[in-house]
């Protein structure tokens, strides 16, 4: 054989080596008993579970009016500790580890952060999104169809999904709406890290650095908490990794059954992605674009025309459910997509956009979050070298490495643009499933480099790291840090501001007004008046609290918008906003620098032919619909 042959049977070797089985390098030293191989994972698991009760302490703690203490703060960051060392440890040590023991680590992790979760409201659901999705899910129990529409998210019946399973379950176990709806969250969520998880294996052939993939995804702020709720990206984001597993095994050169038997498993998750939730439907479009594209710039063909296939699919299944059942979409999304690109422009001109802001994050909190994007920005370009000389013709991976470019989009979003953390944590749920591998094939190589004691080293600082990527996600994460720990009521909040008394309020208004009546209320009770009291609130209503004196311009505009009951909560003029605003719409967000004056509270009591018709002490509610024949 010449020279050129040999050159030509490595260069095919090289195109089939993407799809070779998965092989981990530490599988191929002799193993221990199994004993002693679980010994240390048992351990991780009650060290893991030690911190779920810890934490789960502070929780109480925060109930019982010790929100605000050092100690129980402290109690929650060091069984937050507990809960991510095991896994950390482990996974980045030199520690021989079976395939079967890093599983077990990344299910523990995904396990105890939601049983977590679930105790910051063990009894009913308390979020925003949460009680909007809950009500359409209590329409469709109470009229059968899925279409039933829902005051504080409209386009939510349009994308059916979350509901139809949860109401499907609720009716067949007779589990309450709120469990139902635990269990199905708490399902696509685990789903959803298993699938990545396995995804990483297949494209980096080692379960270590999966796992260490899995773990870096874990630093994303919404991970733990908003990613985890009951919400329709939740179950969204469980279909999405389910397509991508199975888009990488329909790439790979099989025939028969098993072809077909991962081909259909693509076709049903893509389409109830695009049933679920509308951006992550679109962000699978163009994974699958992405994926095509690379597949023929690496030689890959028959792979491409597969994955083309499944990319119309995708494609054309979102543009024939945005034009024939959710065509208030685009809509929708016209806001936030016009803020993105007002974002990029103002980036592209190399100003810095201004717009409302909101209350500064603890000085901690912004240097641990500066730390963490210095680090994955340094990780990154040392995965992109590891890609480029061992795997760089192999589609997927090539393909998250491009996809990890992002990374620095949304860096550069989130400090130089209005809001841009809230941007970049919306996108960062996404964004990170490309950036967690390539950051992890940079972190494993920085540990296996050096001589073996300086291998040690490195391994306890790459724990560290992730330790503090991890803390970062939750510290700048959601629940934000003023209400990290329950508590008592607080104005304007979220969580923090669904309390008995705002719920009991929105019922007594169901029971006795009926449902669908057009509302103005406060930031916080906006949603519980939304959901317990199915009423149809208004979000620009800061007019009717901000003034001491009614004008006859104030009374025209709640004629123009059908108001005809407004909500008063005293306490808007006792305590600052927590959320930086008081009102849906509030022009004024982030400048408030004391309450809302009491007279601008209190003038409906002076005005004629308004009725005080509910009074809890706090909350008030006023009838004006005779305001229009006042003088």
């Amino acid at each position: 054989m010449t020279l050129s042959d040999n050159r030509i049977s490595r260069q095919l070797a090289g195109r089939h080596r993407q799809y070779e089985p998965v092989v981990d390098p530490a599988a191929m030293r002799p193993h221990r008993s199994a004993s002693t191989a679980f010994l240390p994972v048992s351990a991780g698991v009650i060290i893991s579970a030690a911190g779920v009760l810890l934490a789960a302490d502070a929780y109480t703690a925060g109930r019982f009016g010790y929100a605000n203490s050092a100690w129980a703060d402290r109690a929650y960051w060091l069984g937050q500790a507990f809960i991510v060392l095991p896994a950390a440890a482990l996974l980045l040590s030199q520690r021989l580890i079976r395939e079967s023991e890093a599983v077990t680590l990344v299910v523990v992790l995904t396990v105890a952060e939601y049983v977590l979760k679930i105790c910051y409201s063990p009894t009913a659901f308390t979020f925003a999104d949460e009680l909007e999705h809950w009500r359409s899910t209590v329409n469709v129990l109470h009229s059968g169809n899925l279409s039933t529409v829902n005051y504080l998210l409209p386009i939510s019946p349009h994308y059916p999904g979350l509901e139809e399973v949860t109401a499907a379950l609720a009716s067949v176990s007779g589990f309450s709406v709120y469990i139902s709806g635990l269990i199905i969250a708490g399902t696509a969520h685990l789903l959803f890290v298993c699938t990545l998880y396995l995804l990483f294996r297949n494209i980096s052939r080692s379960y270590r650095i999966a796992g260490v993939a899995v773990l870096l995804y874990s630093s994303n702020p919404d991970l733990a908490s908003f990613d985890s709720m009951f919400l329709y990206q939740t179950l969204a984001l469980a279909f999405l990794g389910l397509a991508m597993l199975a888009a990488w095994h329909v790439g790979l050169r099989q025939k028969g059954m098993r072809r077909a038997s991962w081909l259909t498993i693509a076709t049903v998750a893509i389409l109830a992605t695009v049933v679920t939730h509308h951006v992550t439907s679109v962000v699978l479009a163009a994974v699958l674009v992405l994926v095509t594209m690379t597949s023929l710039v690496t030689g890959y063909r028959r792979s491409a025309a597969c994955l083309a296939a499944l990319t119309l699919l995708c494609g054309g299944g979102v543009a024939c459910w945005v034009a024939f059942a959710a065509p208030g979409t685009v809509g929708y999304l016209r806001p936030f997509a016009a803020g993105v690109l007002h974002s990029f422009q103002g980036l592209l001109s190399g100003g810095h956009i201004h717009g409302p802001s909101t209350a500064a994050a603890p000085f901690s909190n912004r240097v641990l979050g500066a730390a963490a994007v210095l680090l994955i920005s340094v990780l990154v370009p040392i995965g992109w070298h590891r890609v480029w000389r061992r795997y760089r013709r192999q589609t997927w991976i090539v393909s998250m490495a491009v996809g990890a470019v992002t990374w620095y989009a949304i860096v550069a979003v989130r400090f130089m643009a209005a809001d841009g953390s809230e941007l970049a944590g919306r996108a960062a749920t996404f964004v990170f499933i490309p950036v967690s591998l390539i950051a992890a094939l940079g972190l494993t190589q920085l540990v296996g480099v050096g001589l073996k004691h300086r291998r040690r080293f490195a391994a306890a600082g790459a724990v560290i790291l992730v330790l503090a990527l991890i803390f970062n996600g939750m510290a700048n994460g959601w629940p934000p840090y003023w209400e990290r720990l329950p508590g008592a009521h607080q104005v304007a909040g979220f969580e923090r501001s669904v309390g008995p008394e705002e719920i009991a309020g929105a019922k007594w208004a169901l029971a006795t007004l009926g449902p669908g009546n057009r509302f103005a209320a406060d930031f916080g009770n906006f949603p519980v008046l939304g959901t317990y009291g199915d009423q149809d609130p208004v979000r620009d209503d800061s007019y009717l609290y901000l003034s001491s004196n009614l004008t006859l311009a104030d009374v025209v505009k709640t004629m123009n918008q059908a108001i005809r009951y407004v909500l008063v909560d005293r306490r808007l003029s006792q305590f600052l906003p927590a959320s930086g605003q008081y009102f849906p719409d509030d022009p004024n967000a982030g400048k408030y620098k004391r309450p809302l004056p009491a007279d601008g509270l209190a003038k409906w009591n002076h005005v004629a032919h308004v009725s005080r018709i509910y009074d809890s002490g706090n909350i008030v509610i006023y009838d004006i619909r005779g305001m229009q024949y006042a003088p």
